[in-house]
C-alpha cells in the first residue's frame, strides 16, 4: 500500500506512459467508526479502514476518469489504464485542462494527534450518552435514530502541472433523531447534528437535552386556520428551506446550463438588505474546512451575496475555464468521479435581533423547527408540511401546531425577510441564524 500523496504521483506517472496528455490523482485513506442508533437502543458499531484513489485523465482534451478501493501499485495501474481507456472513446471538450499551481496556506485545526487513540469503546461512550440523556430528560421522548461517527485519514492530489498536496484531518460528528409520545399523542419528528475536530471538544448533551425539549413541548399540537402572515424559520428549517436555492443559484455550472434565476445578476439586489452569505473554507477547525478543494487549488472566503447583492458565482477549474476566469477553489467530491462544485463552510451572517424579539415583534404567525418540502431549486416554488412548529400571536408562542401547511416561492421570499437574529447555530457544514419571513401562506389542512 502506498502512501496517499505516493499514490497519486504513481498515478499520474502511470497515465502520462500510457499515452495521456494530462493527469491527476486524488487520493484518500484512513480510519472510520461509526456507532448506529435505532428505536431506542445502540445497534451497530463498525470500525474500517478506508483507502482508494481517482484518476482523472485527459488525452487531447477528452475526459477519463476511473477509481479503485485500493492503494497498491498493480490497482492504481489498472485504474490509469482504464481512465485513459475511456478518454480516448469520449469526445473532446476544449475547456479539459488540469489547473496550474496555486499556493495553498494550511489551515489550522483540522487534524488532532490524540484522534489517532480513539476507539471504538470512546465512540460506543458517546453514542451511550447521546441515547442516555436524550431519554433521561423526559420518560415520553423516544430516539428513532442516530449515530456518533468518527473519521480520522489524509487525502491529497497531484497532477501532471505541479500540483502537489497533501493533508490529515479528522472530524467527530453526531446526529439524533427522535419524538415524543404521551397515550395517543405523538409529537413531530425533529434532529439535532453536531461535530467537531478536536477530541476535548466532543460534546454530545447539548444536542440531545434540545433534541428532548423540543419535541416534548411539540406535544399536545392543536390545527390552526389559515391565513398569510410570519414565519420565523429555525436555523435547521433555514438550511433546508432557503439554502438549497441559493447554493443551487450560485453554482457555475447551474448558471452555465441556463438552470439559475440568478444568471446575469451579478451585482443585482437579489434579496432583503439583511441577507449576507458567504462561503469560507479557510475557518479554522471548520466542518468544511481544508487547506485546498478537490483539484489541490486554494480556498478563499468567498462573498456570496452582501446586504442582499449577488456578488459571485462558485468555481471550480472546468467551469472557471468557460469564462476565462480563475477558480474560486470550489471543487469537491472524492474519489468515485471528477470534481464537482460544492460549497465548504456556508454562512448566513446573523442579525442584530434576538429570538424573543423576533418572535415578540410577530402579531401572528408561525415558528418551523422542521419542514417536510423540498424546495425547486430552479423556480424556487414549494410547498409542504410544518412537523415541527408553533403559532405566535401577539408576540406570544400559543401552542404546537399540527396539520398546517406552507408554500411559496424562495426567491420571492429572499426580499420578504424581516428579521434575522444574532443567535446561530452549525448544521453540518451550514452556520445559519433564525430568520423571520413575511407574506408567507399558512395552511390548516
Amino acid at each position: 500500500m502506498l502512501d496517499v500523496l505516493d499514490a497519486c504521483h504513481y498515478a499520474v506517472k502511470k497515465a502520462l506512459e500510457l499515452g495521456a496528455t494530462e493527469a491527476e490523482g486524488f487520493a484518500a485513506g484512513g480510519k472510520e467508526i461509526n456507532v448506529s442508533i435505532e428505536r431506542n437502543e445502540i445497534k451497530m458499531g463498525k470500525s474500517q479502514e478506508l483507502s482508494g484513489i481517482g484518476v482523472r485523465v485527459i488525452l487531447d482534451h477528452s475526459l477519463g476518469f476511473a477509481s479503485v478501493n485500493d492503494l497498491t501499485k498493480a490497482e492504481i495501474a489498472k485504474a490509469a489504464e482504464n481512465a485513459v481507456g475511456l478518454a480516448k472513446r469520449a469526445p473532446p471538450l476544449k475547456f479539459n485542462e488540469l489547473p496550474g499551481v496555486k499556493p495553498v496556506s494550511k489551515v489550522e485545526g483540522l487534524y488532532d494527534p490524540r484522534s489517532k487513540d480513539f476507539t471504538m469503546d470512546d465512540a460506543l461512550e458517546n453514542a451511550t450518552r447521546l441515547l442516555k440523556t436524550a431519554k433521561d430528560y423526559d420518560p415520553r421522548v423516544t430516539v428513532d435514530g442516530g449515530y456518533f461517527s468518527a473519521d480520522i485519514g489524509r487525502s491529497a492530489v497531484a497532477n501532471s502541472t505541479g500540483v502537489e498536496v497533501s493533508e490529515e484531518a479528522c472530524a467527530f460528528t453526531h446526529v439524533i433523531i427522535g419524538m415524543a409520545v404521551e397515550g395517543d399523542d405523538v409529537s413531530s419528528f425533529d434532529y439535532r447534528f453536531n461535530g467537531t475536530r478536536r477530541v476535548d471538544e466532543i460534546e454530545v448533551e447539548t444536542s440531545a437535552r434540545t433534541l428532548a425539549e423540543t419535541v416534548v413541548n411539540s406535544l399536545g399540537a392543536k390545527k390552526t386556520e389559515s391565513f398569510k402572515g410570519a414565519v420565523i424559520l429555525n436555523p435547521n428549517t433555514v438550511v433546508d428551506l432557503l439554502a438549497p436555492v441559493i447554493v443551487f443559484s450560485t453554482n457555475s455550472n447551474s448558471v452555465q446550463k441556463g438552470m439559475s434565476r440568478f444568471a446575469g445578476r451579478i451585482d443585482d439586489k437579489v434579496a432583503s438588505e439583511d441577507l449576507t452569505v458567504r462561503d469560507d473554507g479557510l475557518i479554522p477547525g471548520g466542518l468544511g474546512s481544508s487547506s485546498f478543494d478537490r483539484e489541490g487549488l486554494p480556498h478563499r472566503p468567498l462573498p456570496i451575496i452582501e446586504k442582499g447583492v449577488l456578488k459571485n458565482f462558485l468555481y471550480n477549474a472546468l467551469t472557471a475555464k468557460k469564462e476565462e476566469r480563475e477558480s474560486t477553489g470550489h471543487a469537491s467530491g472524492g474519489i468515485s468521479g471528477p470534481p464537482r462544485i460544492a460549497t465548504t463552510n456556508l454562512m448566513i451572517e446573523p442579525g442584530d435581533a434576538d429570538i424573543d424579539s423576533l418572535i415578540g415583534e410577530t402579531t401572528k404567525g408561525v415558528i418551523i423547527s422542521r419542514f417536510s418540502g423540498v424546495p425547486d431549486p430552479i423556480s424556487g416554488d414549494f410547498s409542504g408540511a410544518v412537523k415541527g412548529g408553533y403559532l405566535v400571536e401577539n408576540g406570544e408562542k400559543v401552542s404546537p401546531i399540527k396539520e398546517t401547511l406552507v408554500a411559496g416561492n424562495v426567491f420571492e421570499l429572499l426580499n420578504e425577510i424581516s428579521g434575522i437574529s444574532k443567535e446561530t447555530e452549525r448544521i453540518m457544514s451550514f452556520i445559519a441564524p433564525w430568520v423571520r419571513l413575511e407574506n408567507v401562506s399558512v395552511t390548516s389542512a
